[in-house]
């Protein structure tokens, strides 16, 4: 009977080291168009258009832009630091999940949150929530632009 050297049994029985680590972060940096969406804010229903630009990643944080629009026919008015209105830009700080799949993104100057799972390079799949008074929830797709 041949002798089967410590490494080799230690890694038939999957002992011998930790799980591989895991692959950089993807690269996120571009212009994304976002599917108009329903949202339901302060109890009111409308539709939610945004665009977001991801414009510095390092490694799995990056900062965005996000370009926001209702529509005013309804009038249902988001809240933009302090202020009503139909349109607008956030900046957001974002951090890519150790899974490589996961995206959340918090906007400055409110309780935004969105968090994204992301179904392949070029799609991120969103869920939307702000709490308090402001309070809103949406779901939505982004795509990357020429993806």
């Amino acid at each position: 009977m041949r002798k089967v050297p410590g490494v080799a049994l230690l890694l038939s029985l999957g002992l011998a080291v930790p799980a591989a680590a895991q692959s950089s972060p993807p690269d996120l940096g571009g212009d994304w168009a976002c599917d108009a969406t329903p949202m339901l804010i302060r109890g009111e229903w409308t539709t939610l258009t945004y665009a977001i630009t991801i414009a510095d990643q390092r490694d799995a944080l990056f900062t965005a832009e996000m370009d926001w629009s209702l529509p005013p026919d309804n009038d249902v008015t988001g809240n933009q630091a302090g202020t009503s209105s139909f349109s607008g830009t956030i900046k957001a700080l974002g951090v890519i999940g150790w899974d490589n799949e996961t995206v959340d993104m918090v906007a400055f100057g409110d309780g935004h949150r969105h968090h994204g799972t992301l179904v392949d390079a070029d799609t991120i799949r969103f869920v939307h929530s702000e709490t308090g008074d402001d309070a809103w929830v949406a779901r939505s797709v982004c795509r990357r632009k020429g993806g």
